[in-house]
């Protein structure tokens, strides 16, 4: 899968480069086991390969990006024993980064989180799988802010940023994702009437329960992911075969 990231401008090219990477994992434009190349990766970035490496050993770091012994590198495959461990420690770090936000939840950050749930309602209503998304991941991290707690911030990030290639590409997969799409509003409506009322606990549940919506509608639809990690192997092969031939 070759996405377009589109060309990187100036700033520190490292960091534009990392930052640009970690955006496509978030998103799901590579899916889980697809492998990458430095050399690929410089090509459409538009920038030479020494960024890029430096920005790849930096997902690797954190558990995103597997470095493989013929220079390439993958994204961290898909196992059921994973997901279920990044969704339990996103129940619980997101549950109370959730607690803290309603304890701290203020008029103007209630209707920005409205606004943007009604931003994800309108991508339900017109089918707008992206708008969708979108409104979701944003909805989420401005709660998150609203707790004030950098470090746990630091966590949560790094959970999605290994949970995002396996959640989006599922939800692209899903037959029928729109009454899916509709709960995860539900959800959202509850946080919002729970911070309302500086209630800290069903702000929590009301997260986390969203958390455990998403999941089990994941495992309902498991076997399309092992069908893509299948078939991103494949591809990582095919590959690694030109590289080996020309070490020989």
């Amino acid at each position: 899968m070759k996405a377009d990231l589109g060309q990187i401008e100036t700033l520190t090219m490292q960091t534009q480069v990392y930052l640009r990477l970690r955006e496509a994992l978030f998103t799901g434009h590579f899916s889980p086991g697809e492998s990458l190349t430095i050399r690929n990766l410089a090509e459409t970035l538009g920038v030479s390969p020494m960024p890029v490496r430096e920005a790849l050993q930096r997902l690797v770091a954190e558990r995103a990006l597997v470095q493989m012994p013929n220079r390439t590198f993958r994204v961290s495959p898909f196992t059921p024993k994973m997901f279920r461990e990044l969704m339990r420690v996103r129940m619980s770090v997101e549950g109370l980064a959730a607690d803290q936000a309603a304890r701290n939840m203020t008029p103007e950050v209630l209707e920005r989180l409205r606004e943007i749930n009604q931003d994800m309602i309108r991508g339900v209503e017109i089918d707008d799988a992206t708008m969708i998304m979108n409104a979701n991941r944003e909805f989420h991290f401005k709660l998150y802010d609203a707790a004030g707690m950098p470090q746990l911030m630091d966590i949560i990030n790094g959970v999605w940023l290994r949970a995002g290639p396996y959640l989006m590409n599922a939800h692209r997969k899903l037959a029928d994702p729109l009454p899916f799409y509709r709960a995860g509003t539900s959800f959202h409506e509850r946080f919002l009437a729970a911070a309302e009322k500086h209630e800290p606990k069903a702000a929590a549940r009301a997260i986390a329960c969203d958390i455990w919506h998403s999941a089990r509608h994941f495992r309902f639809n498991m076997e399309l992911v092992n069908a893509a990690e299948k078939t991103a192997k494949t591809r990582a092969k095919r590959a690694s075969k030109p590289t080996e031939e020309d070490g020989k």
